[in-house]
């Protein structure tokens, strides 16, 4: 089986509250990281951009993953974005970049269709636009598509401080995707009716969408999905755990609930799974970090 993951590589510079910063790589090397080091036989393909430069900077760090083939990576004019990611505690953060963004185009993605799994993580908001994102779905109609919303809701300000707001188009994107995935804060503001987010995702599953997954960050998570008689609600009660870094835990959660998914598990199954690796990745730091979570555990 094949998964191919879509979404903006950039290196993120982590401000934290008590006054450290460190950079990590950052984007959708969270999702690649998780996918490929779960060695389950799926074969993990990115489709990104990168330019010279940068592209040795993020093949080393995918380098001790066997599942992830770097044939969908391209070859770009424009550096990796710096994302500057401040923390005002350990998970109410805040973001600043005002480097321009490519979106992916549909003639890198088409030579790897179709696929069993598409991961789309839409980490800039613009990663892909909705007219490639309709043409990956009809020309792969039996895929599961997995979509991570995360930053649409973002606008650029001026200085370059992204702030959060409505997105009158969210439902078209979500018409194309089997499973949803936001965050609280994304759901708070994505629909300007302002619904509670069982309304939310009962709109969302209103369409050809199966699933939704609102994570709640130290509060838990839930899972909506339809029943016979209407909407049924899961939730996931929190997982106590040392907090090092929060960065990235969803593109981990939205990768491993994908490798789950494939392999024929339930919606409840595949996000308990997705939690235990998000739980793992909040220890670490950086998708180095996740993948020596690995290497140690392999060493027990």
């Amino acid at each position: 089986m094949r998964v191919i993951v879509i979404g903006e590589p950039c290196v993120d510079v982590i401000h934290k509250a008590d006054g450290k910063v460190y950079n990590e790589h950052g984007g959708i090397s969270y999702s690649i990281t998780a996918s490929g080091m779960l060695e389950d036989g799926i074969q993990t393909v990115p489709i990104i951009g990168l330019s010279r430069e940068d592209r040795p900077y993020f093949e080393r760090l995918f380098a001790e993953l066997s599942n992830v083939d770097y044939s969908g990576f391209y070859e770009t004019e424009v550096p990796v974005r710096r994302v500057d990611i401040f923390y005002e505690d350990e998970n109410n953060r805040w973001e600043c970049s005002t480097q321009p963004i490519e979106p992916t185009p549909f003639e890198k993605i088409a030579p790897f269709l179709p696929a069993e799994g598409i991961h789309v993580n839409l980490i800039s908001g613009d990663d892909i636009t909705l007219s490639t994102l309709e043409k990956v779905r009809a020309a792969a109609p039996l895929a599961h598509i997995h979509l991570d919303l995360h930053n649409m809701v973002m606008s650029r300000m001026h200085d370059g401080k992204r702030v959060r707001g409505a997105r009158e188009d969210f439902l078209e994107w979500c018409n194309y995707a089997d499973t949803v995935q936001l965050n609280e804060d994304e759901a708070r503001v994505i629909d300007s009716t302002e619904p509670s987010n069982s309304a939310l995702a009962a709109k969302i599953l209103a369409g050809p969408t199966k699933a939704v997954v609102i994570s709640y960050a130290e509060k838990g998570l839930a899972l909506f999905e339809k029943g016979a008689e209407g909407l049924v609600e899961h939730f996931f009660p929190p997982k106590v755990t040392a907090v090092v870094d929060p960065t990235g835990s969803g593109d981990v959660f939205g990768a491993t609930f994908l490798h789950a998914m494939l392999y024929g598990k339930s919606f409840s199954q595949a996000a308990e799974f997705g939690i235990e690796m998000a739980v793992r990745k909040v220890g670490a730091a950086g998708p180095g970090g996740l993948l020596r979570t690995k290497n140690l555990s392999e060493h027990d």
